[in-house]
């Protein structure tokens, strides 16, 4: 049986975590070898920290990437612009909905194309308005304003919730003891009428 020399058991280990190396830079996106593709540029009042190389989405399917971020200034009114690169396979329908969504726990945001409906497709180069942004902090905060501002109803309605429990908490205890009772309707004497 044949030995491998300790050089080449080295050799071979490097090699291998090279590979694993260049495996996961690749996967990741980092690395960039050019797919054939075509890119869109879209139109944002404010992108909420959206990254280069974020991901975009097109029906849900990863089928692209935000290439370039750049600000434009106009006389009225400041825009973000993203150019968007997308596999050539990607073909957004015109009339497409763009946005800025939020994947997973840790909140990072990627591009959400949406593009079922529409006649023919957007060409390469296309300029495409955005949706507006929905700052989840701002939502929040106006939900917790309407709450101080309802906390006496929002209490009465606890407090009625909870007279209701106790109250089916009884029946349910006094049915357990005394299950005829559902069979039968007891005849109550009028309040106003004497005993005999």
């Amino acid at each position: 049986m044949k030995k491998f020399t300790n050089e080449f058991k080295v050799g071979l280990f490097i090699l291998l975590c090279l590979a694993a190396l260049f495996y996961m830079t690749y996967s990741t996106g980092k690395l960039d070898i050019r797919k054939d593709g075509y890119n869109i540029y879209v139109n944002f009042d404010q992108v909420a920290g959206i990254q280069n190389k974020a991901p975009v989405m097109v029906n849900g399917v990863e089928s692209g990437k935000v290439e370039e971020i750049r600000l434009s200034c106009g006389e009225e009114r400041t825009n973000v612009i993203l150019k968007l690169w997308l596999d050539a396979a990607a073909k957004i329908r015109s009339n497409p909905k763009i946005s800025i969504k939020t994947l997973g726990l840790m909140g990072e945001k990627y591009i959400e194309i949406s593009s079922s409906e529409g006649d023919g497709f957007i060409q390469p180069g296309s300029s495409i308005a955005g949706e507006p942004y929905v700052d989840i902090d701002a939502m929040m905060s106006k939900v917790n304003s309407t709450l101080d501002d309802n906390k006496e109803n929002i209490n009465s309605i606890i407090k009625n919730f909870e007279a209701t429990s106790r109250n089916f908490e009884e029946f349910s205890d006094d049915v357990k003891r005394h299950p005829w009772k559902l069979l039968f309707k007891t005849k109550e004497k009028p309040k106003d009428q004497k005993k005999e």
